[in-house]
């Protein structure tokens, strides 16, 4: 949770897609945020052991968003070289994100 228990803002980044930024309130993992933000992201299991949700973290930090699953083999705040779980984290200040996978904004 932010120092201040506000929302953080997150920046979605590619190469091959215009930059989004949405909330993401304090407990709540990223990939929730995005999908309340009217995004989906690539995402299987959403519990932190797929590995679908793998992006690359560029700038800020995050934490778990809830405990550790019972297979989740690495922290998902914390895969090496910048690597994070979207479906298990909860940004700590304001980030930037490389997901792997494209994103798209859901139709209503």
């Amino acid at each position: 949770m932010t120092a201040s228990g506000r929302s953080s803002k997150v920046t979605l980044i590619s190469d091959s897609q215009d930059s989004v930024c949405f909330a993401c309130p304090p407990g709540i993992s990223i990939l929730r945020a995005a999908k309340n933000a009217a995004l989906e992201l690539s995402a299987g299991c959403m519990q932190g052991r797929c590995y679908t949700c793998r992006s690359t973290l560029l700038k800020g930090s995050v934490v778990n968003s809830r405990p550790l699953s019972r297979y989740a083999m690495i922290d998902p705040a914390n895969l090496g070289n910048g690597k994070v779980l979207l479906c298990s984290v909860t940004p700590t200040n304001d980030i930037i994100v490389v997901p792997e996978g494209p994103w798209e904004t859901k139709r209503t």
